[in-house]
């Protein structure tokens, strides 16, 4: 089910990411730091769906909900040298291979 329109906007980040960037914060010793952890590039909710071939049934849309999110990882990258690997496009591409 898609809220809304589905033209919302997420920044999706592989979990194998995030895990390295916090793997990336041991042993460091930061004051109260906030490192954003995202790929940086965002997707419509309808273009995921796109991507996975799927049937859309649209529900309304959540109060509050936000329109968009986009990550800047600039802080991560400089302070941590940490930055995304895994594309989106790629691990829908081969999640669908294993169905």
């Amino acid at each position: 089910t898609i809220t809304g329109t589905g033209e919302q906007r997420r920044d999706f980040t592989h979990v194998d990411d995030i895990v390295d960037g916090l793997y990336k914060c041991i042993g460091k010793d930061f004051k109260a730091e906030i490192f954003e952890l995202g790929r940086g590039e965002n997707f419509s909710i309808n273009e995921i769906v796109d991507m996975f071939e799927a049937e859309r049934k649209y529900i309304p849309a959540r109060k509050g909900e936000y329109d968009a999110t986009l990550c800047d990882y600039s802080k991560a990258e400089q302070m941590l040298g940490w930055i995304p690997t895994k594309n989106l496009k790629d691990y829908i591409k081969y999640a669908k291979d294993l169905l």
